[in-house]
């Protein structure tokens, strides 16, 4: 199997004036792709084709480099036709920043200098340099350079690699994903072990920045240009807290799930918008990085092999493990589920970990890739009654905490888990 992964480099210094060249000619094809889609009502790809070919001579750019901006034109003509259908206002797409995505024919990339050469035209190249780590040399060392996609201040290349085929489960790992932690179960054929993966940091992360945003908004409203600039750093440093910490923990969590043969089982979460009641906790909602926790979790388990499965999170949490007895529609779940009909009591988050256990197991299409999900069978009633495992132990905050030195967090057992 074929997978294609992006690698962010930056420059090593600014742009040569012929490259700069090159990125405004691409973003004027592109516009003048949107609106010749737009006017001759074309949807289909290769549409654009004879146009671009005429637009690449007018420009004097090489004939490869006509090809992908009438691809973007076509995807941004298309987002902007599905709003008119949903009666949502839009406007015509117009792209301001000057933007290139160059195919594999049209550029060299020497991964030990980092040095990069770009086709302009037949016979003319610019050259420029990435800054590289041995880690960059490390993956592109055994991986193919399929894809450019360069502006005035990175450049990212999209890699193509083998990912091998998944593997045949032994085990189910269901996880409820949380605001602060995945809560489920792992199910083993000698064994049911309640989980906890918790990731707390993020959570102080998030609202230790909304606090500093909120106070330089205030302290910076008499002065727009700053104000910009230094929330815009502080978003960026949150984002890129928040991600290394997702990263460890996705790290470590498909490892987990490779060693014990082991499917992974998430809920297909779409969050509808407006979504939470008051303030406080749509902003939290709008903020919480599931969407990237679990596409970390998606592509890191595909590359190892390891079987993902998604299911509906309705009523999850709402539903008895033992009989399927689901909770009035609007009844509160607090922290611990009780079943009103056969007295059954577990935590709320381990609840839907168990239910999205049985769900894998008796929904699952069988196949090459969980065919050995017949032998597994799944008893709530057989759960241990000692707290939950820790699975996972954020450890320390490292050079990203607040004060730098090592610092611990103490999961304490979860109480009503009366399993």
């Amino acid at each position: 199997m074929l997978a294609r992964r992006s690698l962010v480099c930056n420059l090593a210094g600014p742009l040569p004036h012929p490259a700069l060249a090159l990125l405004s000619d691409f973003r004027l094809m592109v516009n003048r792709g949107i609106r010749e889609a737009i006017e001759q009502g074309l949807t289909a790809q290769g549409s654009l084709t004879k146009y671009s070919q005429g637009l690449a001579r007018e420009l004097r750019v090489n004939g490869v480099h006509s090809r992908t901006p009438m691809d973007t034109a076509l995807s941004l003509d298309a987002g902007h036709r599905r709003r008119l259908r949903k009666g949502a206002r839009s406007r015509v797409p117009y792209v301001r920043s000057p933007f290139l995505v160059a195919d594999d024919s049209t550029f060299h990339l020497n991964p030990d200098t980092g040095h990069l050469r770009l086709s302009l035209r037949n016979s003319e190249w610019a050259g420029l340099d990435l800054r590289q780590s041995d880690w960059h040399r490390s993956v592109l060392a055994d991986r193919r350079i399929k894809q450019l996609r360069l502006n005035a201040n990175r450049a990212v290349l999209v890699l193509e690699l083998d990912t091998p085929e998944p593997y045949t489960p032994q085990a189910i790992l269901a996880l409820d994903t949380n605001e602060r932690s995945l809560d489920g179960v792992l199910l083993e054929p000698d064994a049911t072990t309640p989980l906890v993966v918790p990731y707390p940091d993020v959570a102080t992360i998030q609202h230790r920045h909304f606090a500093r945003r909120r106070r330089l908004g205030r302290k910076k409203a008499h002065d727009r240009r700053v104000g910009r600039k230094l929330l815009g750093r502080e978003g960026r440093r949150e984002h890129r807290r928040i991600v290394q910490r997702l990263h460890l923990l996705t790290k470590m969590l498909v490892a987990q799930a490779n060693s014990r043969g082991a499917a992974l089982s998430l809920e297909d979460l779409h969050l509808p918008r407006g979504g939470g009641h008051g303030r406080r906790m749509r902003r939290r909602l709008s903020s919480w990085p599931q969407r990237e926790l679990h596409r970390q979790l998606e592509y890191k388990a595909e590359e190892q092999g390891v079987p993902v499965l998604k299911v509906n999170p309705r009523n999850t949490s709402k539903t008895c493990p033992r009989f399927g007895e689901i909770k009035e529609r609007r009844s509160r779940v607090g922290r611990v589920f009780v079943c009103a009909s056969c007295g059954w009591r577990c935590d709320r988050q381990l609840n839907a970990g168990l239910n999205i256990c049985q769900i894998v197991l008796r929904e699952a299409p069988k196949g090459p890739s969980n065919s050995g999900l017949g032998g597994l069978w799944l008893s709530p009633d057989a759960l241990p009654k000692d707290a939950m495992k820790l699975l996972y132990s954020p450890g320390h905050a490292g050079a990203h905490g607040r004060s730098g030195r090592e610092r611990r967090i103490e999961v304490a057992p979860r109480d009503g888990g009366g399993f």
